[in-house]
């Protein structure tokens, strides 16, 4: 029940520089060490407040129905507790988790040492959505015990939870809203999956919709919790951004993938990648040597062909279609290739990152 006293959203910012001993203190002393940490007036009227009537009952109430649903709630001391975002100066006072070790919090670690975020736009490309996936699905062949984290949303949230749930990885989805809700409410199906291959948590007490401020907050999580950060398509201002500056500040290491010059979804990560502030990412490789997260380093040049699908004959015969002075446009090669377009897509983009063609002001692609 302390607990949950110390995260009331009206009570608990009190002890936002507390240490981690005035917290394990608070849980085992209460009303009275408050009175010592804050003086006897000021600790008075709030212990006052905090260990009054109203708000033990308002406790108890609150901690039968986590205690009925099996929700777990992890303070910053608890040795349960994501390792990585106790370290951050404005990780949350307690968590609430829901998940695979839910009923084992005595014995069992829930989080593990190799994890990494995966975040980008809620309006996906199929290009996108294939890296996503196809990333994680050869992580999981290098690195099986690795755990993915991300935001439920739609987009390239969901492709990373689905990717690491198909491929037997384990996934924690972290809320904007209470545990009692699933945002958005069309990833319910999806959530299922999570809580038996991983878990759900959120900072807010049940009953707290996703407000829209919630959502910066949430990706201090996300990030504070991983040791790596992979953006999958992103806009230059946006939620996934902002989560980049949550790495960059917790020194996290951060990837991106590279998309089309012309694509707005894209400029994010060109434009990471261009300053330096992530390491480009052509397949899975790129993220476990960097991390150091396989015995021996693996070779690049071997795991590339997996990423990009596009095969050599398609690209070839878009090139034939192509001229270097009269620009075709997407939808003419679709049709001359016969192919199907999220095919064509891969292998324009393809060829442009080899520097074989380039798209022109009018849409139209050419040859260099």
């Amino acid at each position: 029940m302390s607990r949950l006293l110390i995260n009331h959203p009206r009570t608990g910012r009190i002890l936002l520089e507390a240490s981690e001993d005035a917290l394990n203190r608070l849980l085992s002393e209460g009303k009275s060490f408050v009175v010592e940490l804050l003086g006897k007036e000021k600790g008075k009227e709030v212990a006052s407040e905090l260990f009054s009537s109203e708000m033990i009952e308002w406790a108890e109430k609150e901690a039968d129905w986590y205690e009925k649903k099996r929700v777990l709630i992890l303070p910053i001391t608890s040795p349960l507790y994501p390792p990585l975002l106790r370290e951050c100066a404005d990780a949350p006072f307690a968590l609430y988790y829901k998940g695979v070790r839910s009923d084992k919090e005595a014995d069992s670690k829930i989080f593990g040492s190799r994890m990494l975020s995966v975040v980008g736009t809620r309006l996906a490309s199929q290009y996108g959505r294939e890296c996503s996936t196809l990333i994680i699905s050869e992580l999981a062949q290098y690195v099986p015990k690795l755990q993915i984290i991300s935001g439920l949303a739609m987009g390239i949230d969901g492709c990373a939870h689905t990717a690491a749930l198909d491929n037997s990885l384990e996934t924690f989805a972290v809320l904007p809203c209470g545990i009692d809700q699933i945002y958005p409410a069309s990833h319910r199906d999806m959530a299922v999956r999570i809580l038996e291959q991983g878990g759900v948590l959120t900072e807010y007490p049940r009953g707290i919709k996703p407000l829209r401020r919630n959502f910066l907050q949430r990706n201090r999580i996300i990030s504070g919790m991983s040791h790596a950060l992979l953006v999958v398509e992103s806009r230059v201002s946006g939620g996934s951004m902002s989560s980049v500056e949550y790495s960059s500040g917790y020194s996290r290491e951060i990837f991106a993938v590279p998309g089309r010059m012309c694509d707005a979804n894209s400029y994010g990560c060109n434009y990471l990648i261009n300053k330096n502030v992530a390491q480009l990412v052509l397949n899975a490789t790129s993220i476990v040597n960097s991390m150091g997260w396989a015995k021996d380093k693996i070779s690049d040049i071997l795991a590339q062909p997996t990423l990009f699908s596009a095969t050599r004959e398609l690209k070839a015969k878009l090139l034939l279609s192509l001229s270097f002075v009269k620009g075709i446009d997407e939808e003419s090669l679709i049709q001359e290739s016969g192919a199907e377009v999220g095919d064509v897509s891969l292998a324009l983009l393809e060829l442009e990152l080899e520097g074989k063609i380039r798209k022109m002001a009018s849409g139209g692609w050419i040859k260099c």
